[in-house]
């Protein structure tokens, strides 16, 4: 029963997006070309976005990357000294 009636949410929201994008086409204010030229510059600009913060997730991971490395780097140099010590005592 579960099924059925998530079958029919799922009918009924696609029919209803498809009813409201051709109402939407029907009566838009702009000719078809503006409208092209609408979305394709919306796309780019959603584009742009996710380069930047794709940039800006990379640049983060980096650093945190780097942090890591340090702290390791430390801990291994911490040890190695508490090693050669614990050894000569």
């Amino acid at each position: 029963m579960k099924d059925s009636i998530g079958q029919q949410a799922v009918v009924s929201f696609a029919i209803g997006l498809g009813v409201g994008a051709a109402l939407g086409i029907l009566f838009a204010p702009k000719s078809g070309e503006e409208t092209r030229e609408y979305l394709v510059e919306g796309a780019k600009d959603a584009i742009d976005d996710a380069m930047t913060s794709g940039r800006r997730l990379t640049r983060r991971t980096k650093q945190a990357v780097n942090d890591v490395a340090e702290r390791v780097m430390h801990a291994t140099e911490v040890g190695e000294q508490a090693f050669t010590k614990a050894k000569s005592a």
